[in-house]
């Protein structure tokens, strides 16, 4: 009996020892996939790397200011198109009466 146990605590410490490397394995590809990437890189070299990056924020700031510019003068066309039917349609029962 007292070999049984033995063998089992044995058995039970081997499977912790696998489970941790397996957990220590997976969260080192985990943070691999998170670790920042660092350039190093001259202070010219740093300056254009912004100034492009402020160009490309500019342009997609112009293109969405542009799209959602489109998106309200189609949603004003609807609502003066609904207000201006009201209108008709108050106006049409006004002069029925």
């Amino acid at each position: 009996m007292g070999e049984e146990l033995e063998h089992e605590k044995e058995l039970e410490e081997e499977i912790e020892k696998e489970v941790e490397a397996e957990v220590l394995e997976k969260l080192e590809v985990e943070l691999k996939g998170l670790a920042v990437p660092v350039a190093a890189s001259s202070p010219e070299e740093y300056a254009k790397l912004i100034d492009r990056v402020n160009d490309m924020d500019d342009r997609v700031e112009f293109v969405a200011g542009e799209l959602w510019q489109r998106q309200g003068e189609k949603m004003g066309f609807l609502i003066g198109l609904l207000y201006g039917a009201i209108f008709g349609i108050v106006a049409y029962v006004l002069f029925m009466i």
